[in-house]
């Protein structure tokens, strides 16, 4: 099979992620790259020699070699960008969410629901090797009947007011992963949802939301995520698991962001599996996806469109269900902008943004 043609739209962080696999990868070629800094071309000519960088986005578009367009840039330019990329007949790779709205985003599913095109978004933890190992161990029955879902991450990571507002609060930008991923596991759809968030430095969204209520099928989960875990500890750190249990046993997971590992207290299994956390992913996605060109269908595990507008939808409604039921205040603004300055002068740290001139 030739190589694939990519063209990545905004090269921030998460563009920059997807860069370095495809660069990896033997099966694909970056093309262009659009990205409005001017201040880091000459960076990107430099490592990507074989590209053209832009501005303008439609030169992508226009392009007639490109096969596949990634959409990296924030929330609120992708359904502009999908109905072009649609338009143009060119599959697409999407970052979540796949728009900035519940209605903007069900018109981004209407339109690649009968187009000639591939598309899949980054749910990365769908991808995780740790993902399946859980997922195999419920479907076989090692844990008796699936009974709880507990999932929680809280790092420092993103800070109110960074930019990312398109993305919407934490629990939507960050927490829709782990809304998807209690989804997979239970293999059912979400009924109830009973919300607490906080208004960390007195920001105007919560930072903070823990969630908890049923599944359609009698499944209980309850999901904890916030970016406010220590933003001015001297060592920051971090807590992330998930804790999946059923009617005879358990399976667990923790990570260091390095090594991942899963227990399974099972019927007749008891076993410590530890390996490469895996970052995001991103080289398994893309290698699923170019599977998925070469056969002419999406491969069964990439999620779709679908799937990150019901996360993104489910994600909106447990925020404003705590919208109803007492919003605290913890911290003051002018701690945020400590958050702000430090966060700023990082070099190593959770979520870091791309800086926005070269080295």
């Amino acid at each position: 099979m030739k190589k694939l043609k990519a063209g990545i739209i905004g090269l921030g962080r998460m563009g920059g992620f997807f860069l370095n696999e495809f660069l990896k990868s033997p099966r694909w070629t970056v093309s262009s790259i659009c990205e409005m800094n001017t201040a880091v071309h000459d960076e990107l000519r430099s490592r990507v020699p074989g590209a053209s960088i832009v501005t303008d986005e439609d030169e992508i578009f226009n392009n007639p070699e490109i096969d596949v367009v990634v959409l990296t840039a924030l929330a609120d330019s992708r359904l502009r960008q999908i109905r072009k990329a649609v338009a143009a007949g060119k599959s697409i790779i999407s970052e979540k969410p796949i728009a900035d709205t519940p209605e903007n985003e069900q018109a981004a599913c209407e339109l690649v629901k009968s187009a000639p095109v591939l598309s899949t978004v980054n749910l990365y933890i769908r991808n995780s090797w740790y993902f399946k190992e859980i997922d195999d161990c419920i479907r076989s029955g090692e844990i008796g009947e699936l009974g709880i879902i507990r999932i929680c991450h809280m790092t420092p990571g993103l800070s109110p007011g960074e930019g990312h507002e398109a993305e919407g609060p934490a629990f939507h930008d960050c927490g829709m992963h782990y809304v998807d991923i209690a989804r997979q596991l239970a293999r059912s759809e979400y009924k109830t949802v009973h919300s607490q968030a906080v208004r960390m430095w007195a920001y105007k969204a919560p930072w903070w939301l823990q969630c908890h209520g049923t599944f359609e099928n009698g499944v209980v989960f309850d999901i904890t995520q916030g970016h406010n875990y220590g933003q001015l500890s001297d060592k920051q750190t971090h807590n992330s698991y998930m804790d999946i249990i059923g009617s005879k046993g358990i399976v667990r997971m923790t990570h260091d962001f390095k090594t991942a590992v899963v227990e399974v207290h099972g019927v007749t299994r008891t076993e410590r599996i530890e390996r490469p956390y895996g970052g995001k992913n991103i080289d398994r996605l893309i290698e699923l996806f170019a599977d998925s060109i070469e056969k002419g269908e999406p491969d069964s595990s990439l999620p779709t469109f679908s799937d990150a507008a019901i996360a993104s939808d489910f994600a909106w409604k447990a925020i404003e269900n705590a919208r109803n039921n007492d919003l605290p205040v913890c911290g003051t603004s002018e701690e945020l902008e400590q958050i702000h300055e430090r966060r700023r002068n990082m070099k190593d740290g959770y979520g870091l943004l791309r800086k926005q001139t070269t080295r």
